[in-house]
């Protein structure tokens, strides 16, 4: 089903009354076969930045105690405090945001959702790289990571086609902005001015990138950036709609520059993709445990 025949611009039912696995459900066996064709050299790359990173948090989140501790029988042992699960590479899971039309995916309660859903399926399928800021540049065009430039339906279709890629069910996009790259060499004073209004490129808003990520049939889409959208949002913020209506993950603040860096070396922007989210009963977001595997 294309996405203008979705009644407003919401799934419910699509994969089934009861369903709490959204456009996961795109990452069927053959899927998954089909993206292990992708791995050619070998190498892995993990996309996870350290749990307690950025520093200092953002949104004026606390910073992450790790203790370390050596119990009576004479190990070591250890523990977390402060620590939010969306606060380094991350999901936002289906229960981040709520719709103000519909309320949680599949107008399901929110007892019945929880990243533990997807724990339980995992996620493996075909990663797509649009590394935009070499594509920028290219194009003579210039993307700040500390400005709002929205990356528009256009570029991600040029990009695509550029790179020779095929759009395939169970896709999942990885969109690099240079945020991370960013933020790491920025000093601490704007790394304080940025804590609470983290300005960002990012996708663009609206109508048209919700109906080119629903007809492509991507599972998930992840960026480098802390809002997927370019920050500050725009009137036709993304979050509810993919989060509540269309059941797409969201990925934030993912490391890629290493693995764009071996793409824009060997010219394959595709990689088998995989991710553990924590099995967190309830749970509102995990953890990437993120692999790109190229």
């Amino acid at each position: 089903m294309r996405y203008a025949e979705l009644p407003d611009g919401d799934a419910r039912g699509f994969f089934g009354d009861e369903d709490t696995n959204g456009s996961l459900n795109r990452q069927t066996p053959e899927a998954v076969r089909l993206a292990a064709q992708a791995v050619q050299t070998g190498d892995v790359f993990s996309l996870n930045a350290p749990l307690n990173w950025p520093d200092p948090p953002l949104y004026s989140r606390s910073e992450v105690r790790h203790t370390v501790l050596t119990t009576p029988l004479g190990n070591l042992d250890d523990y977390l405090d402060g620590f939010y699960p969306q606060s380094s590479s991350q999901w936002d899971g289906f229960l981040h945001i709520k719709d103000p039309e519909i309320g949680f995916y599949n107008h399901l309660p929110r007892e019945k959702l929880g990243v533990h859903t997807w724990a339980q399926k995992g996620i493996a399928g075909r990663g797509i790289l649009f590394d935009m800021p070499r594509w920028f540049e290219r194009q003579g065009r210039e993307m700040r990571w500390n400005e709002r430039v929205q990356i528009q339906v256009s570029d991600l279709e040029e990009y695509r086609v550029s790179a020779g890629i095929e759009p395939r069910e169970g896709d999942v996009f990885l969109i690099r902005t240079g945020w991370t790259t960013g933020w790491q060499a920025a000093t601490v004073d704007e790394r304080a001015a940025l804590r609470s209004s983290p300005n960002s490129p990012g996708l663009a808003d609206g109508r048209d990138m919700l109906e080119y990520v629903w007809d492509w049939g991507v599972s998930a889409l992840a960026s480098d950036n802390p809002s997927l959208e370019a920050w500050p949002l725009g009137p036709g913020f993304l979050h509810p709609h993919l989060l509540g209506r269309l059941g797409i993950p969201i990925g934030e603040l993912w490391w890629l520059d290493e693995l764009a860096e071996h793409s824009a070396q060997d010219g394959r922007y595709e990689c088998l993709l995989t991710s553990a989210p924590l099995n967190l009963r309830g749970g509102v977001g995990s953890t990437a445990n993120a692999l790109a595997i190229k």
